[in-house]
């Protein structure tokens, strides 16, 4: 019986192959199709189980389907699902020549019949052809493995891949997601992301991306959950917004209603990940890297549409991140985020240098303002981690200035429109940080190529400055704007001058505004970085502003200094402070270096002058830009300017004299700072040039107000201390003066107070100056400095300094610990002589009678250093210091009697020999 059938059928397909030998030609004039009983040859192929007679039937359904379209479209379900169900299970050549043959001849026909008349799908055909593909994805697996592939291959190329081959993988995902048992998942998953990527790529690179955008589109259709499907479901029968049909593609391909949530999930993260991993592939790098130029250009619409959906997409993951973030699913929506910016990378390092660009300019354009800042992003990116750029590159990348520069804002006329409906599309917020991402973007351009092509970045300098000019302009995109100025100016140099009359104004304005730098720390770093590029780029043209550009640094330094010291500062602001005071530091080296001094030092006598009134804290950023433009001058400049810095310097040291408000610690530290700036420029002069100097500061401290004492006797400290052996030379000059001084400040000689106000304190700062110095004095000390008359002329006032109690008790054992017992002991190696040696141990020991213990005790301490500093030669004054010492070991004090016995040890060990036997 089946032979039969099968002879029937063979003569049938026969009469049909004849009837239509061109396998088109209309024949329904001999045929009537009421005659031609598709209905018939289904029922056979149901009726039997020989597959001999399946074949012969399908051969001759695809015949017929050329001639009756429409009989063959009404059974094709049954026709596939029978294939499905049989004659892929077949490991045999002949079946899969059937398979091939009924495909080749039914599909064309169903395509034909649902084509519209524009060319496009309509959604019955994609809902038919869905239908189909499932029958062959539900019967998968038991196909042979080494013929799925070809069978799929075979499917989706007679189905036409670009429209079809997403419906075909995202079946395949499904199945995967939905029917994969839990313990087998991940070693199947390998195995079959293989298989699904060496089927995308048996097509070419255009199929493979027109899929992915297919694939994008439909997960950005499906809800977040499940439990979002119902309210979709009624808000679409509310509006009726969705079609019928194409809701029923998306039901065929996965139905939200009838699998899990947790099925949702696994498929959105299957579909996402496939899609990197393609994009990753071997196989499909190798097929991009196989087409030509031609190629390249056609595919360019397609990785832009690419790039536009999964930007899109991350915007939506990126939300339901958010939303979900103190949800169980918080973990998904994160790691689905990971993998959408995984294949958002991919395909942008994917695209060629020409197609990168080409892309980045239509999606600046793109109707959501995500996708837009987006580009701007990636443009960013490429452009700070790629270094060589060929010069058709560079010209293209040029012309995205424009583009950039319309999102700026600020623009002319002729991009006003265009500007508008941006900002109709998009909330202010994200306006600003669209602008904000423009003007990077414009600043890494700047940086890379505008050295080149200096004349294309005219413009953006004027809009930047524009955007600064704007005092109601959003902060953060001035802050911007400032930065892009910063790389501008450094990079346009002479061809920024013109805008220097409207560009420094306004960031000194800027700087200017207290309340703002406080509370906005960016917008503060990025103004001080422009006025440090400007004054480093274009230093001889900034004199008009040169005066306030100081006066701000120097304040901003104060501001810095206060903030950084304050102990609540957070984490973040103090990293924030450390790059302005490192920024700040290097504006003030700029001053100091780059600008000539016939134009800085007018400048910093005006702001000492404005600023040591009422803004003194702010005197030791100025004095220290004082400081390294000295260090920095040429020694011909010095000579110019020597006499110019000296009048300078003479105001300056009278701070003590004339600004002291009670303040001594504030007093000390301006006055230091003036007297480490005059130090810089003495250690530049020559022994001729700096004679004079140093007399006219002698006379200086000699007239006016007692104060100018301290300060010059503390200057002459320092000046002891760095010009070591050469200060010697001129220190003749202060021997009077410091033995004067030594009597007028010792209490148990005068009790006329020095000076007018905190006589007592001041009186101690002397003191530590005048021995200090003395002590230097003698310490480098080469020429026999001391003389007879000069030793004579201090010996006495020197060792009186034990009587003197100036201060109270304990700033007088201070003082003597830490100045007088060295300045003693020093002053005794100076003198150098015998005779003067014995006159010193003598006066020495006359103190150790003093009625005071705390004299007596202090004695003891010089003494002590004296035998410490000769040494050896101390044994010749022994014999007259014995008896002092017997006297003191029965002293009414105990402190001055265990003193004594320690004096003794100490004079053992240094002499080598016991003393005990004098006494």
């Amino acid at each position: 019986m089946e032979y039969i059938k099968q002879l029937l059928l063979s003569c049938l397909l026969n009469i049909v192959q004849k009837l239509t030998p061109e396998g088109g030609a209309a024949v329904t004039e001999l045929l009537e199709e009421e005659k031609f009983s598709v209905e018939l040859v289904v029922q056979c192929i149901r009726a039997s189980d020989v597959p001999q007679t399946h074949h012969h039937a399908l051969l001759l359904l695809g015949a017929a389907a050329a001639i009756y379209p429409d009989k063959v479209l009404h059974n094709i379900m049954p026709i596939f699902t029978f294939m499905g169900a049989n004659i892929l299970r077949l490991d045999d050549a002949y079946s899969f020549r059937v398979i091939e043959q009924t495909l080749t001849m039914v599909i064309p026909a169903l395509i034909q019949a649902h084509q519209l008349s524009e060319g496009g799908s309509s959604p019955s055909l994609v809902a038919a052809v869905t239908r189909i593909v499932h029958v062959f994805v539900d019967a998968l697996p038991h196909v042979p493995e080494h013929r799925r592939l070809p069978v799929l291959h075979q499917l989706v190329q007679t189905l036409s891949p670009a429209p079809f081959l997403w419906i075909l993988m995202l079946l395949l995902f499904k199945i995967h997601a939905t029917s994969t048992a839990a313990s087998e998942k991940e070693a199947a998953l390998e195995k079959d992301v293989d298989f699904w990527i060496s089927l995308c790529c048996q097509f070419d690179v255009g199929d493979q991306l027109t899929s992915l955008i297919n694939i994008l589109d439909f997960l950005l259709q499906l809800p977040e959950d499940k439990d979002d499907a119902a309210v979709k479901r009624s808000a679409g029968r509310r509006g009726a917004t969705k079609k019928a049909e194409e809701k029923e593609v998306q039901e065929l391909i996965f139905s939200v209603e009838t699998q899990s949530s947790k099925e949702l999930r696994h498929f959105k993260f299957l579909c996402v990940s496939f899609m990197a991993q393609l994009l990753n592939s071997n196989a499909f790098i190798a097929k991009v890297a196989d087409g030509g130029e031609a190629e390249d250009e056609s595919l360019q619409p397609l990785q832009q549409k690419l790039l536009e959906d999964i930007l899109r997409y991350v915007h939506s993951v990126a939300h339901c991140v958010e939303k979900n973030a103190d949800k169980p699913t918080a973990k998904f929506w994160r790691v689905l985020l990971n993998k959408a910016y995984d294949v958002l990378d991919k395909v942008n390092s994917l695209l060629p240098a020409d197609t990168f660009i080409a892309v980045m300019r239509g999606l600046m354009s793109n109707r959501l303002p995500s996708v837009r800042r987006k580009a701007m992003e990636l443009l960013n990116n490429k452009l700070q981690h790629r270094a060589q750029w060929d010069e058709q590159q560079v010209n293209l990348l040029l012309q995205l200035i424009d583009d950039l520069l319309c999102i700026v804002g600020k623009s002319p006329v002729v991009q006003q429109q265009r500007e508008e409906v941006q900002q109709q599309e998009q909330p202010e917020q994200e306006q600003a940080i669209n602008r904000q991402t423009a003007l990077f973007s414009l600043k890494l351009l700047c940086r890379s190529f505008g050295s080149g092509h200096q004349e294309a970045f005219s413009p953006v300098l004027q809009r930047a400055v524009a955007l600064v000019e704007e005092p109601a302009e959003e902060k953060n995109v001035t802050g911007s704007a400032m930065l892009l100025i910063a790389e501008a100016v450094s990079t346009l140099k002479t061809l920024a001058i013109p805008q220097l009359p409207r560009l420094m104004p306004a960031v000194l304005l800027a700087l200017s505004d207290r309340k703002q730098l406080l509370t906005n720390e960016i917008l503060l770093l990025s103004a001080v970085t422009a006025l440090q590029r400007i004054t480093e780029t274009l230093p001889h043209f900034i004199s008009p502003y040169l005066q306030d550009t100081t006066t701000q640094v120097c304040r901003l330094t104060r501001l810095v200094e206060s903030s950084s010291s304050s102990s609540s500062s957070s984490c973040s602001s103090s990293s924030a402070g450390a790059q302005l005071s490192s920024r700040l530091s290097s504006l003030r080296t700029t001053l100091s270096t780059k600008l000539p001094p016939r134009v800085l030092l007018p400048t910093l006598t005006r702001c000492y002058s404005s600023m040591v009134t009422d803004r003194q804290g702010q005197l030791g950023a100025l004095l220290s830009v004082l400081q390294e433009h000295i260090a920095h001058m040429e020694q011909e400049q010095l000579s110019l300017h020597q006499s110019e810095l000296t009048s300078f310097f003479l105001s300056a040291l009278d701070f003590r004299a004339q600004h002291c408000r009670g303040d001594l610690q504030k007093t000390s530290e301006v006055e230091g700072r003036v007297i480490d700036c005059l130090v810089a420029m003495v250690l530049k002069l020559s022994e001729v040039t700096f004679r004079p100097l140093f007399f006219k500061l002698l006379d200086w401290s000699k007239t006016g107000s007692k104060e100018r004492l301290l300060t010059f006797f503390r200057l002459s400290d320092v000046l002891a201390e760095k010009l070591k052996g050469l200060f010697v030379l001129f220190a003749g000059n202060l021997v009077k003066p410091v033995s004067d001084l030594l009597t007028l400040t010792n209490c148990s000689k005068t009790s006329e107070p020095l000076f007018t106000s905190l006589s007592e304190q001041k009186v101690c700062v002397l003191l530590h100056f005048l021995l200090d110095c003395l002590y230097k004095i003698c310490l480098y000390d080469t020429q026999r400095f001391l003389s007879r008359e000069r030793a004579d002329t201090l010996l006495q006032p020197l060792l009186d300094q034990l009587e003197n109690g100036v201060g109270g008790q304990e700033a007088s054992r201070l003082r003597l610990t830490q100045s007088l017992v060295p300045c003693v002991g020093q002053f005794s190696v100076a003198l150098a002589d015998d005779s003067l040696w014995k006159t010193l141990n003598y006066q020495i020991l006359l103190k150790t009678r003093h009625t005071l213990p705390e004299v007596r005790f202090s004695s003891l301490l010089v003494l002590m250093e004296l035998a410490l500093k000769l040494k050896e030669n101390y044994v010749s004054l022994l014999p007259e210091t014995i008896p002092f010492l017997a006297e003191l070991m029965e002293d009414e004090c105990e402190e001055v009697e265990q003193q004594v016995q320690k004096v003794i040890q100490e004079m053992e060990n240094i002499l080598g020999e016991p003393l005990q036997s004098y006494f």
